[in-house]
């Protein structure tokens, strides 16, 4: 149990931070029935176990495409122990949640639904971290773009035709 608080503690402000959603599924479990909480809970674990699934189909396309591209792989490789992670502590507490609904204490349920609802937070946030690995390898080596939102579109060329832009390789660390 001092490992899940002490996890919960780390995951927290970063989960709730990267989920709009969560405080009003934290602010909504307050008002929850028991049966509530029982099907939110089970509903959050699944998603966590969806996306274990997912990052594993991500994994073996990663392996088995043409360029054998192990950069990619090995980016989306190191999410799946921190997902892994996620999902037994969702489970556990899903399982601790059920036992204190059968025995009537709905507030410690409460707590325990407050916890998988972190997870969840924390699971999608990962997903989304691997997705991200598979779309930076999807783009074009050499090739940026980027947008900006109001004002007056202005290429480079329009400005001056003669301005010869290069933009350099950079390489990063997923």
């Amino acid at each position: 149990m001092l490992i899940l608080s002490s996890l919960l503690c780390l995951l927290a402000e970063p989960a709730l931070a990267a989920t709009p959603g969560i405080a009003s599924t934290l602010e909504e479990s307050s008002k929850s029935t028991p049966k509530q909480m029982a099907e939110g809970a089970a509903e959050m674990v699944a998603e966590v176990d969806a996306a274990v699934a997912t990052v594993a189909k991500l994994i073996e396309s990663a392996k088995a495409t043409k360029k054998g591209d192990a950069e990619l792989a090995k980016c989306v490789e190191a999410k799946m122990p921190q997902l892994v992670t996620i999902q037994e502590l969702a489970r556990k507490t899903q399982g601790t949640l059920k036992r204190n609904l059968a025995a009537g204490k709905t507030g410690r349920a409460g707590g325990d639904f407050r916890q998988i609802a972190v997870l969840f937070a924390e699971a999608k946030a990962v997903l989304a971290s691997a997705q991200a690995c598979v779309s930076s390898a999807a783009g074009d080596p050499g090739k940026s773009s980027s947008s900006v939102t109001g004002g007056e579109s202005t290429l480079v060329e329009e400005i001056d035709p003669e301005i010869d832009v290069d933009v350099p390789i950079v390489t990063t660390a997923f």
